[in-house]
């Protein structure tokens, strides 16, 4: 793997979800077909008026089945400002090119980064102290054994040995696919 992905206080940015750029072209592609295609103003005028009974009506469909097809884009305003949200959230540079995480548009430095940057680290897989750091809990509580496997790798082998993990990524996701 590339170094630049590794992030000095292990995390990998190339399996970070606010890092995969496939979902947030695919929220931006989504935002824009519904915005330029003016679904959003059409669906929210069916929805929040009668219209929906008219065009039931028409074409002699049962008034309430039909209806409840439509219920749910009364909150198509919240969806679309959600998908804004979601675009807002990404990624866009790696810790490494960054100096921090950028998630949300603004670089973050965490206290590890502000460490490793101290003592002069690649990351703080070097640091003697790193098992039991402080600075690691959210990290080691978020992430779990993946953290400890990723400074072994880096220990032993580099950057260049380090294989993404995938959906195996976070703590939650290897409970939830095993």
């Amino acid at each position: 793997m590339d170094k630049k992905y590794v992030c000095p206080c292990g995390l990998v940015c190339s399996d970070c979800l606010f890092r995969k750029p496939e979902i947030y072209e695919t929220a931006r592609r989504l935002r824009d077909e519904i915005r330029n295609s003016q679904l959003d103003v059409f669906l929210s005028m069916i929805a929040g008026s009668d219209a929906w009974k008219a065009i039931a009506a028409h074409l002699g469909a049962n008034e309430a089945e039909f209806g409840r097809h439509f219920a749910p884009f009364r909150n198509l305003p919240g969806f679309m400002d959600m998908l804004d949200a979601l675009i807002k959230l990404q990624c866009t540079a790696t810790c490494r090119e960054s100096g921090g995480c950028s998630m949300g548009g603004t670089t973050h430095q965490c206290e590890a980064v502000q460490c490793v940057a101290a003592k002069g680290y690649e990351g703080c897989w070097e640091c003697a102290d790193s098992s039991g750091c402080a600075k690691l809990l959210f990290v080691r509580k978020s992430y779990g054994e993946s953290i400890e496997n990723t400074f072994k790798v880096l220990r032993e082998n580099g950057a260049d040995a380090l294989k993404p993990y995938g959906d195996r990524y976070y703590a939650w996701q290897r409970k939830m696919n095993g």
